[in-house]
């Protein structure tokens, strides 16, 4: 399955929401990946700062293809997927692959009428992908404040499914990122990693089909490493400048 986490607008916590899913997802022995396609590379540098290794994160500041998806999948049944803060030709690739676009949003009036191109691209690249499905999620929501109260509300002009989780601003989400962890591991417990855990079992019941069909795949075949590519192929592209750590 592959999760993507686009918006247009810079500032919504989506590189955020992006690392400490697929942490929490890693930690329930998903196999897989995290993408990140921002040429800016902010994921990367989280990743640099402690060497995290809770998950795999591959840099790959481009377009990605259908071709760049086979590779991945050699090693990784599951691949998180951060796009630039941009609807260029970068987002609308992703878009092209992905299964399930998480569209990350601030309740504010700026946010909500910029989330419109996003929208638009997501309409216009199902007609090339039709299994893609799209998701809203409030995003650095202040607690407290009737603008937090009505954020739910207000996203009822676009035409999308909207999360139950609501994800607030909250310092926690910045420490654990300036600490290059996730929020799991900076403040377990925390209203921040509550947030992250309810988000994330909004998404399992998808997850959990994906992987029943991934192992149905595996038994249909046989064993699964039998029938992976040869990873020279990947080293290859390493190489090639494809991906980089």
């Amino acid at each position: 399955m592959i999760i993507s986490f686009v918006n247009q607008k810079g500032g919504v916590g989506k590189t955020t929401i992006a690392i400490n899913l697929a942490a929490i997802l890693r930690r329930k022995n998903f196999n897989l990946a995290f993408i990140d396609t921002d040429p800016q590379g902010s994921a990367i540098q989280w990743h640099a700062v402690e060497e995290n290794q809770a998950f795999e994160i591959l840099h790959h500041p481009g377009p990605i293809s259908q071709f760049d998806i086979e590779v991945f999948a050699q090693n990784y049944d599951h691949l998180v997927v951060d796009a630039p803060p941009a609807i260029g030709d970068i987002t609308r690739s992703i878009l092209a692959v992905s299964d399930l676009a998480i569209v990350p949003l601030s309740p504010s009036p700026l946010d909500i009428w910029s989330c419109w191109g996003t929208l638009e691209m997501i309409t216009g690249v199902r007609r090339q992908n039709p299994k893609l499905k799209t998701r809203l999620v409030v995003s650095r929501k202040i607690p407290g404040t009737r603008v937090g109260r009505e954020a739910k509300a207000a996203l009822g002009v676009f035409d999308a499914d909207v999360f139950e989780t609501e994800l607030c601003q909250r310092v926690a989400y910045i420490y654990s990122m300036t600490s290059g962890v996730s929020v799991l591991q900076y403040a377990p417990g925390s209203k921040a990693s509550q947030e992250i855990e309810s988000l994330c079992e909004e998404i399992l019941p998808q997850m959990i089909l994906s992987e029943m069909l991934i192992n149905q795949r595996h038994e249909y075949f046989g064993d699964r490493d039998a029938y992976r590519k040869p990873r020279p192929l990947v080293e290859k592209n390493r190489r090639e400048n494809i991906y980089s750590h």
